[in-house]
């Protein structure tokens, strides 16, 4: 077994368990299952509701019957992205997980420990008969990389904790009591037809980190998008074939490519090295893998008309990605960013998707407002949809000030008490069940959303260790 190395191998073993379950967002209804199962078997009260959320009860232990109800809540789905070339099948493969008694990673894909880990230490501490705790429900939600459906959907019939902990965070010692809102933004146009014509030029942008469009978009990662935008502005003119690049609406591209026609191929192939070399110095210390690459290749029969071809690249390079505001009241913390996430052709249209965060809900408005009169400029059409409420963070919470307590206690040091500029299912909950307090909580894990993803195997121990001697103290 892979986690013969590690520690708490009951934790990586329901860890494993999970993650040999397909479950990409949309995907989750194998994964529910095996949380009903596993339930049953181990003798708690287990539901579901019709958009699949599970939800668990647990009483109290001996003597601790009598304390308020604790939600632990972590989401079931995840990111699933893989390396270029990797045949992994994300709707029947297991995660392969691999380790080196330090870390843990997937091989080839992202590893899901957002959140997978989530689920696993609260299943541990479900099954754990000699946890002490007051009584306990668990909510397991669906669909959260891919618009928080599953937390909008939830039955506050079926819970009755006012105090929550999430565990969907990634970064130990760290008590977050507040997150980003959201909306997302689409972007189409008609495609118009014509004769290719010139030289064929095949454009690869790879290599690249990616990350969360949330908790990594301050690093200031390159996005493949904007650097194939970036060549394409260089070429006086040509015909878009096809494009291509971005996965997901909450991942910072690393990947994207296009077919195109030139007319003066050897121009184009120089301002392929030019800007290589660019690259190479401006992302040395930021993102020192990325490579753009322009081959020839077949001329196809038709492109796309080279005024709509001009159209494309254009709102692709004058769309914003990034950081847009830092936080006035919490120094060092992202406000406001958005993501140029996805570019691709289907059905005879060119879309583009972006995703906008923000702390404050009239920054949010107004960056999506500007997205929009972009995107119309150069001939789109735009629809704005899926947004979701920021959670406003109450310092003077009793929760916040209990599980600080705790953590001093347990852990003999002070946690930092903050918000994240990524988004978390607390606001959604917050504002469906009246009362509700939260905190997110969670290990030390690093590039989610990517191949790159790992988790800290000790940390992820003592995460765990510290939700379970941590439930008797509040009161």
């Amino acid at each position: 077994m892979w986690y013969s190395k590690l520690n708490n191998k009951k934790l990586w073993k329901l860890f494993s368990d999970i993650s040999s379950i397909p479950r990409e967002s949309g995907n989750e209804e194998g994964i529910r299952n095996f949380l009903l199962s596993w339930a049953q078997k181990e003798g708690i009260e287990a539901s579901s509701d019709s958009k699949g959320n599970v939800y668990m009860r647990k009483a109290g232990t001996k003597g601790l019957e009598k304390l308020p109800p604790v939600a632990l809540q972590a989401h079931v789905d995840m990111v699933c992205v893989k390396k270029e070339g990797s045949k992994h099948d994300f709707l029947s493969d297991p995660i392969e997980i691999v380790t080196d008694g330090i870390s843990v990673r997937a091989k080839d894909t992202s590893l899901g420990a957002d959140d997978g880990l989530g689920v696993a230490i609260i299943l541990d501490i479900l099954s754990d008969p000699d946890a002490a705790h007051g009584p306990v429900e668990a909510i397991f939600t669906v669909e959260e990389e891919t618009g928080l459906g599953g937390a909008y959907s939830i039955d506050p019939e079926r819970i009755s904790a006012r105090r929550l902990i999430n565990l969907d965070s990634e970064e130990e010692g760290i008590i977050y009591i507040g997150c980003a809102g959201g909306i997302d933004i689409d972007a189409s146009m008609k495609l118009k037809y014509e004769k290719a014509e010139g030289t064929a030029l095949a454009i690869k942008v790879s290599g690249l980190l990616g990350g969360h469009s949330g908790g990594d978009i301050h690093k200031e990662r390159a996005n493949a998008i904007k650097i194939l935008a970036r060549y394409l502005d260089r070429l006086p003119s040509f015909q878009i074939a096809s494009i291509e690049g971005g996965t997901r609406k909450n991942v910072i591209p690393s990947s994207a490519q296009a077919i195109i026609t030139v007319k003066d191929r050897d121009a184009a192939l120089s301002q392929a090295r030019t800007l290589q070399e660019e690259l190479a110095a401006e992302y040395a210390l930021i993102d020192p893998g990325i490579t753009l690459s322009v081959e020839e290749t077949a001329l196809p029969e038709t492109a796309i008309r080279t005024k709509k071809s001009a159209k494309i690249a254009g709102l692709l390079l004058c769309s914003p990605h990034g950081v847009r505001n830092m936080s006035a009241a919490l120094p060092g913390i992202v406000e406001t960013s958005d993501n140029l996430a996805i570019v691709s052709i289907e059905d005879d249209r060119v879309r583009v998707s972006y995703s906008v965060r923000s702390n404050t809900d009239s920054r949010k408005m107004e960056l999506m407002s500007e997205l929009v009169s972009i995107i119309e400029a150069f001939g789109f059409k735009a629809k704005v949809n899926g947004s979701y409420p920021s959670w406003s963070p109450d310092p003077k919470s009793k929760l916040v000030k209990e599980v600080a307590a705790a953590y001093k206690s347990i852990e003999g040091r002070k946690a930092k008490i903050t918000a994240i500029h990524a988004g978390l299912e607390c606001g959604i909950i917050n504002s469906l069940i009246p009362g509700m307090e939260s905190v997110s909580i969670g290990p030390e894990i690093h590039d989610v959303h990517s191949v790159n993803e790992t988790t800290d195997a000790a940390s992820a121990e003592r995460t765990a260790a510290f939700v379970k001697k941590m439930l008797p103290m509040l009161k």
